[in-house]
């Protein structure tokens, strides 16, 4: 069964040969970006749905959206 996507093929295949074309060092460098841009997304998912969590409350609310509440808990020995 093939996966759901809003992706044409000729955009996939357009994608796929920019990706075929870029340096081991510019695949990199797109994936630390792209990586910055989910830290981001969810710092402000946190600080959206926890706006009074400030300092290592905020970094456990990270935590625990990240790796969920066990880990978080597990950390901050809660």
């Amino acid at each position: 069964m093939e996966p759901l996507s809003d992706t044409t093929p000729e955009a996939r295949r357009v994608y796929f040969d920019i990706l075929r074309r870029m340096t081991p060092a510019e695949r990199v460098q797109v994936a630390m970006e792209l990586t910055a841009a989910a830290d981001e997304l969810l710092r402000a998912g946190v600080r959206r749905r926890h706006p009074e969590a400030q300092g290592e409350e905020f970094d456990y609310q990270v935590l625990r959206a990240r790796y969920g509440q066990e880990l978080a808990d597990k950390v901050y020995g809660r």
